[in-house]
């Protein structure tokens, strides 16, 4: 070993293997059920606190509510209406529309009908809804704020309204209805299950009896207020039709009265179905005037006729009003048969004969009738002209003076047909409304509800609040989930380490061991460094011995480190216990020569710890300070171990200064080449920068960490001081481990059976 070169130097297989940080980050996207299992059986006690008081309590509660009973009455609306009548109803029946289901409810849970309901059974004399009614809880009393708040307080935070001494009784009693009202509502739930026409009322009550009567007493008055609906629509369509009939009425009186007046005011007199005299009149008259015109046309042409033949060489004999004359036609035959006669008797005895001229007078005496008659049947055709014509003249004259006064009894009946028609329309709406009072007087007796009740409310048996089972499966649920969230959080909120495996994942730093805490019921006065000696098969000396013997042999081939540093972040952590224990316990077993300098000027505590101690002897600060020439001359040797001290002495004021010296450099190499083992105690990282100064003389620097103690942040604060000053870290030790808490909270390293394997040490 070269004594000019430090250690540190010497054995750079001592340093910290390199980290790698993707290895890190590997291990954190995993999730470590073993560690994830570890948490919660070391939270075992919270979890199983949080179950045990959530559920007690809610356990308490169940038992202390007083039981409540639901009874549910079912009502479906009538899809189908029954026609007793094939007439109009004043007041349709439901449809299914959902809005209009919606509406039902709301009807059913209205204050009005609720208003009947508490007005039907007296509600308002019961004291589960009128809680003026009800005895005062001393416990709700206690919780009420209105116990301690004077009114204006109330009125002003809104937990009163008005002050009640100064309502009268009717407002009084209106406050208490509205009051129960609500009380009832919410006992009241009204509900229409999913793609059905029903209606359930479920109501809930102290009392079961009382639950399904609320029920069913619900259900027939709202099938009661619904027949009242359609009766009170009912008769106000019935009065309001009564009332307009008898306008109606009067309207069509004053109407055909206007008509009958107006027709005598202008003298319009109607004749059946052929209209009014005038009309007829004229009809008849204009007829008349057509056939006598015709008529006059047949004489003058008769006339023309005989005229043409008296004036030319054509008999009048050969005409037709002649012909037709029965004289004429006797006449005729009576010539026939003279001029046969003649033409017998001329041929038998010759024109000459005086009964052929007998004969012949007689025929011409025939003949001159014939023509005396034909005459006058003339002169009659001429007659019947004249007359005819006169006729045609007169009809003609009269036609003329009618359609005058057609006329103006055509422009009255204008007038006379609007107030007709006015009183016909009177007269029609009057009978529509006639028949519409008759149909709805008849509905009156006919009415249904639009619902019916399917399923009355029956008593229920079973409480419906509370579900004690559910409640205590909720709350144990709950409860759990409480228990695992408060684990979760506690140990997410615990800054301290409690496994070595911790450190080494947080602080990527080597774990050298751990060392139990040594309770006063086993130092039995003792300090535990002589703890450590006097009980040398310990569990906290095997603890030593396995610290020393990680950081000895966890070095490739045959380097161990012979000068050691020990620091801590904080002050308080064992760091000082842990190096003189080991020190003393490795000097004690007699194979190692072994070296401990305190090395923390500040805090110098060991000579108070020590029984025997040389106070003639001087400290190191003294040989630093070169008040002693060498520092041989500072050792002190404990006398039941046979180890080496040197002590710090008093306080100093610059210590940084003489630990920057090279004296101490000095006494750090001499050491080397003299001991076995060299143990340096220096003082906490955070508080001063003494060890990081020493590091640089050292083979090795162990980091001191308080069990479940030292925040973690303090520890990566700590470490980052040394890393960035260049110590050879060589690990990180936990002190003061709770042995018991440790094995309970499950963590599976070797510090779990220290308590369990207690036949291996002798504590």
């Amino acid at each position: 070993m070269n004594p000019g070169i430090p250690q540190s130097a010497q054995y750079p297989v001592q340093q910290q293997p390199p980290f790698d940080p993707a290895q890190i980050d590997d291990d954190a996207d995993l999730i470590d059920i073993k560690e994830l299992l570890r948490t919660l059986w070391r939270r075992r006690m919270v979890i199983l606190g949080s179950v045990l008081f959530i559920t007690s309590l809610a356990l308490l509660i169940v038992f202390q509510l007083t039981p409540r009973y639901t009874a549910s009455a079912l009502l479906t609306l009538q899809t189908r209406q029954e026609a007793v009548v094939d007439i109009q109803a004043v007041m349709s029946g439901l449809s299914t529309d959902a809005s209009v289901i919606r509406t039902e409810l709301d009807v059913i849970s209205s204050r009005r009908l609720i208003g009947k309901l508490v007005d039907t059974l007296k509600l308002t004399k019961d004291p589960e809804f009128n809680g003026a009614l009800r005895e005062p809880n001393p416990f709700t009393q206690a919780l009420n704020p209105k116990t301690y708040l004077s009114h204006d307080w109330l009125l002003a935070l809104g937990l009163a309204s008005v002050d009640e001494e100064t309502l009268s009784e009717e407002e009084r009693q209106a406050m208490e209805q509205a009051k129960v009202v609500d009380a009832v509502t919410e006992a009241l739930n009204v509900s229409n299950p999913k793609l059905s026409y029903t209606i359930q009322i479920a109501f809930e009550s102290e009392d079961p009896k009382k639950a399904a009567q609320l029920a069913n007493t619900l259900a027939n008055l709202y099938l009661t207020d619904q027949l009242e609906a359609k009766f009170e629509a009912t008769q106000r369509a019935t009065d309001w039709l009564s009332e307009r009939i008898g306008d109606l009425k009067t309207r069509v009186v004053n109407a055909e009265q206007a008509v009958q007046e107006y027709r005598e005011k202008n003298e319009i007199i109607e004749s059946g179905k052929d209209g009014t005299v005038n009309e007829q009149q004229l009809a008849e008259l204009n007829a008349q005037l057509v056939t006598a015109r015709t008529d006059l046309a047949e004489a003058e042409a008769r006339y023309s006729q005989v005229k043409s033949r008296l004036g030319g060489r054509t008999s009048a004999a050969s005409l037709g009003e002649v012909l037709n004359s029965p004289l004429i036609q006797r006449l005729g035959e009576q010539e026939a048969e003279v001029r046969r006669k003649l033409a017998e008797i001329a041929k038998r005895y010759g024109p000459r004969h005086p009964d052929t001229i007998a004969v012949t007078s007689e025929l011409n005496d025939i003949r001159g009738k014939i023509s005396e008659e034909t005459a006058k049947i003339t002169k009659s055709v001429e007659n019947e002209v004249r007359v005819a014509r006169a006729r045609v003249d007169t009809l003609s004259q009269n036609l003329e003076v009618l359609k005058k006064e057609n006329t103006t009894a055509e422009k009255a009946r204008v007038e006379l047909r609007e107030l007709e028609r006015e009183a016909q329309s009177s007269r029609v709406l009057l009978e529509t409304f006639l028949s519409r009072f008759k149909e709805t007087s008849n509905q009156e007796d006919l009415q249904q509800a639009d619902a019916r009740i399917i399923s009355q409310a029956e008593m229920p048996v079973e409480a419906s609040f509370p579900k004690k089972k559910l409640i205590l499966a909720v709350a144990v649920v709950l409860s759990g989930m409480v228990g695992l969230g408060l684990a979760f959080l506690l140990e997410a909120l615990d800054n301290g380490f409690r496994a070595l495996e911790h450190v080494e994942k947080v602080n990527r730093i080597k774990g050298l061991g751990m060392i139990p805490k040594l309770t006063a019921l086993k130092l039995k006065g003792l300090t535990p460094f002589r703890y450590a000696v006097k009980k040398p098969t310990s569990a906290y000396s095997e603890a030593l011995r396995s610290v020393y013997t990680s950081l000895m042999f966890g070095h490739p081939g045959d380097s161990r480190p012979k000068s050691l540093l020990v620091t801590s972040s904080l002050p308080g952590e064992g760091k000082t216990t842990f190096s003189l224990s080991l020190a003393l316990l490795l000097s004690r077993a007699g194979n190692l020569k072994v070296l401990y300098i305190e090395a923390d000027l500040r805090r110098a505590n060991i000579a108070k710890s020590m029984i025997e101690t040389d106070e003639k002897a001087p400290s190191i600060a003294q040989y630093l300070s070169g008040a002693v020439e060498h520092w041989e001359e500072c050792l002190f040797k404990d006398g039941a171990t046979g180890l080496d001290l040197i002590l710090a002495g008093g306080k100093t004021d610059y210590p940084q200064t003489l630990l920057q010296s090279d004296r101490m450099k000095r006494l750090v190499t001499d050491a080397d080449e003299r001991y076995d083992l060299v143990i340096i105690d220096t003082p906490p990282l955070l508080a001063v920068s003494d060890a990081v100064i020493i590091s640089h003389y050292v083979d090795v620097a162990l980091f001191v960490v308080k069990w479940e103690s030292t925040a973690r942040d303090a520890v990566r604060n700590a470490l980052e001081l040394l890393r960035k000053a260049g110590a050879p870290l060589g690990g990180a030790i936990l002190t003061q481990v709770d042995v018991k808490r440790h094995a309970y909270y499950g963590y599976g390293d070797y510090a779990s059976y220290y308590g369990r394997y207690g036949d291996y040490y002798a504590n």
